[in-house]
């Protein structure tokens, strides 16, 4: 799974060398560790429901950066997020939120593809749904321009769309402003 995550565990929009598709967004809990170990519950609810808010609103920015495609199923359609919870801890449950998609062009599509390697070919060609749907050609015509952008592609390579690097940097406050509400959120729901 390629994407931005927001993982309580690591640092703040950590670079994982071993993915380059790999965002993560954190926070760090030592501040309110004896709460989780006093009220894992609240804590849970309060970790749940800001990742959850934060992994939404990196999916919509993400989407507005993310080429449109044209194809049946286009790379902006497939992004997602959801939060996982792992396993029971002494205290609490680590919490992991994701916004990714299930998509395996997702490395050419934000770091673009140097020239030499052409686009794979398929039957469901995604360069020929371009073709028919933003140029409007058809049959054998739509395969003749297709199969050139194909070899321009391989030529000269593209240009990437970089739409996860600039969804984290326009919006790392963001995330961090949401984030720190945590511990405010835990505090209101024991006050209750």
């Amino acid at each position: 799974m390629r994407g931005l995550r927001a993982d309580q565990r690591v640092p703040p929009f950590a670079y994982d060398e071993r993915d380059k598709m790999e965002f993560k967004i954190s926070i760090d809990t030592k501040e309110f560790d004896q709460l989780m170990k006093d009220y894992p519950e609240a804590s849970n609810r309060a970790l749940y429901a800001r990742i959850t808010e934060a992994c939404e609103m990196l999916e919509n920015r993400l989407k507005g950066h993310t080429p449109e495609g044209a194809g049946p199923a286009n790379y902006r359609d497939s992004i997602f997020s959801k939060v996982e919870f792992g396993q029971k801890l002494e205290y609490g449950v680590p919490i992991r939120g994701i916004v990714s998609s299930p998509f395996s062009y997702g490395e050419p599509l934000e770091y673009g593809r140097g020239p030499g390697k052409g686009p794979p070919i398929k039957p469901e060609n995604p360069i020929l749904f371009w073709v028919e749907k933003k140029l409007k050609y058809r049959g054998k015509e739509a395969k003749s321009v297709a199969f050139l952008i194909s070899r321009s592609i391989k030529r000269h390579g593209t240009k990437g769309a970089h739409m996860y690097e600039k969804t984290v940097k326009e919006n790392e406050a963001l995330v961090k402003s949401i984030l720190n509400k945590i511990l405010d959120d835990i505090v209101r729901m024991l006050k209750k």
